[in-house]
């Protein structure tokens, strides 16, 4: 397989692979693509579980379009990989994050880790 698309520095293996299976069709849409790690803040509903917040650490800015498509990566361990996507205009759009466990060279979604309308 051919891949010309322009990759930061700080992707890894891992990261592409990710984006060759999820993202191959719509890679010349990104406008975004970073790291980002998970900051815990008191949650008053539920005391003993913590909101979950990602912050992002490092990202490249590929295209500038009104409409943005960014995703950031965390890397938990050589096989687990926390996704978050952002989409859409500049004060609307959606937030979600997603946990993708590599099984037999093939990512695979576990889980919802959060979804935000903003």
């Amino acid at each position: 397989m051919q891949d010309n698309f322009p990759y930061p520095e700080f992707i890894t293996p891992l990261m592409k692979l990710w984006l060759q299976q999820y993202k191959a069709d719509n890679m010349h849409r990104i406008t975004k693509i970073g790291l980002f790690d998970w900051r815990y803040m008191p949650n008053k509903r539920n005391p003993k579980k913590p909101r979950r917040i990602p912050h992002l650490k490092n990202w490249e800015t590929l295209i500038d379009s009104s409409f943005s498509i960014s995703i950031y990566f965390f890397e938990v361990d050589k096989n687990t990989l926390h996704v978050f996507e952002s989409s859409g205009i500049s004060l609307g759009g959606l937030n979600i994050a997603h946990e993708y466990i590599l099984q037999n060279n093939e990512f695979v979604q576990t889980k919802v880790l959060m979804k935000m309308i903003r």
